[in-house]
Order: C-alpha cells, then sequence, then structure tokens
C-alpha cells in the first residue's frame, strides 16, 4: 500500500490534466474531457487533485447540492493505478463531505467497470439502482449512495 499522497484542491491550473485524464479513462462514456475541466472553478463542485513525484496522478470531483453530495468523477492515472491513490481521493472527498454537511453521498458507476464498483462498495457506498442507457455510447449505469 501506498503512503498518504499529497491531496490537495483542484483549481482551474489543473484544466489541462483533468481534460487528458478525462479523455483517457472516461472517453467511451462520453465527453467528459470538454465537461468535467469547466466544473474546477464552479463553487458548486468541489475537487480534490492528487498528486505523486510533484505531478498531478489523480481526481475526484464533487457537485454538492443541499445536504446531498455526487461524486460526479474519480479517475487516476493508469500509470499510478493500483498504488491505493483512488482510495485516498474517495475517502478525502467523504471527510471534506462530512464537513461541509452533506449526509448522503451519490453516484454512478458502469456495470462494467467491477474494480470501480468494489472501491466505492469497500468505502460503504452501497448499490441504489440501474439506469439503462445512462452513458452516451448507451451503457447501463449503477447508482450507489452512501449515508454520512
Amino acid at each position: 500500500m501506498m503512503e498518504d499522497a499529497n491531496i490537495r484542491s483542484g483549481t482551474s491550473v489543473d484544466w489541462d490534466f483533468v481534460a487528458d485524464l478525462a479523455r483517457r479513462v472516461f472517453s467511451a462514456y462520453g465527453e467528459y474531457d470538454r465537461i468535467l475541466p469547466t466544473c474546477l472553478d464552479d463553487p458548486q463542485f468541489h475537487t480534490l487533485v492528487c498528486e505523486q513525484e510533484g505531478r498531478p496522478a489523480g481526481f475526484c470531483m464533487l457537485s454538492i447540492g443541499d445536504g446531498v453530495g455526487e461524486v460526479v468523477a474519480v479517475a487516476v492515472d493508469p500509470a499510478w493505478q493500483g498504488r491505493g491513490i483512488g482510495r485516498q481521493l474517495m475517502r478525502a472527498i467523504v471527510e471534506d463531505a462530512r464537513g461541509m454537511g452533506i449526509r448522503l453521498l451519490l453516484l454512478k458507476t458502469a456495470t462494467r467497470n467491477l474494480s470501480a464498483q468494489g472501491l466505492f462498495r469497500k468505502i460503504g457506498f452501497e448499490e441504489a439502482d440501474r439506469e439503462a442507457g445512462c452513458y452516451a455510447a448507451g451503457q447501463t449505469a449503477i447508482g450507489m449512495r452512501k449515508r454520512l
């Protein structure tokens, strides 16, 4: 297991990193490389970036509502996957959400994304529903929730 990574708030300086990583890991699901970077300076979103060896290695983005938050993205550079970065980002976003007064966290993940489902379950998310055709290419999503 990796030591705690440097996790910091994401800002507009992370635009290129978020766009590039979203393009590489989410392209099968839609144009997230165009959508996600625009959220970096939006006060309705909270973004965390994990740095390894002085460079961004992953990010997690939370949409903030009235007592409810939705994890809209969590991504780790393929070169850094399997080292606990996704878990650290998710744990940090859960703690930040608690501090914001959020009482319920939601997220969606593709039915075929078994590694993400495993990660989310390990930190307390439970399956709530399924949504056929959720993503641009028609993939089904599993909706998950975690009460805080």
